[in-house]
């Protein structure tokens, strides 16, 4: 299954598990779901009224069934899944697998998002990974960016998630460091000459 999420969403992603970072973040994912069984994510709501935790977040059953019924009224958006985060927290790492609880909460149609947020050891640029999640970094974060499905037989999967913002917004930036170093190169190299 392939999911391709808009600049506007993966921002949303991004913002929300840093907004409360060190815990877990909650939300709704709006979109449509193609005639080719692709899902295409437009927008990622927040939850604000979520019960954040370190290592879980519950949503607000209440809260909940008010947003479902407003989202059954929007003529050309549907929820199409949720997402939250999965963080680093004292010297542990976050890492983007599904819990058992995860999978517990998961229903067939329905797309799932984990943004795993940790610190950053390094800069990375955006890049798609091997196991079909889009990975990088922003300001003082490593993020990781995995779906989720249920298949026909009720087993959890892998989608691959594709963001061709993500992979292009910072590709300025990195040409630049390309040509930094290509200059620094140049002028030790007419410095030996010398």
């Amino acid at each position: 299954m392939e999911v391709y999420i808009s600049a506007n969403a993966f921002w949303a992603l991004l913002i929300s598990a840093i907004e409360v970072y060190k815990k877990e973040c909650f939300g709704l994912l709006l979109g449509y779901r193609d005639s080719s069984n692709i899902y295409i994510v437009e927008h990622a709501i927040s939850y604000q009224t979520a019960n954040r935790r370190h290592t879980s977040v519950e949503k607000n059953g209440r809260a909940s069934r008010r947003i479902n019924r407003f989202l059954a009224n929007l003529p050309h958006l549907s929820l199409i899944g949720d997402f939250h985060s999965h963080t680093g927290w004292g010297d542990l790492k976050g890492v983007g697998n599904l819990s058992s609880q995860d999978i517990y909460d998961m229903a067939p149609e329905n797309l799932y998002i984990i943004i795993t947020a940790n610190d950053k050891r390094r800069s990375s640029a955006w890049q798609y990974n091997g196991d079909g999640a889009l990975s990088g970094t922003v300001d003082e974060y490593h993020f990781k960016i995995g779906g989720y499905y249920l298949d026909e037989f009720s087993r959890a999967k892998r989608a691959n998630i594709f963001c061709p913002y993500a992979i292009g917004f910072n590709a300025k930036e990195s040409q630049q460091k390309i040509l930094l170093r290509s200059a620094s190169a140049h002028q030790r190299w007419l410095r030996s000459k010398a």
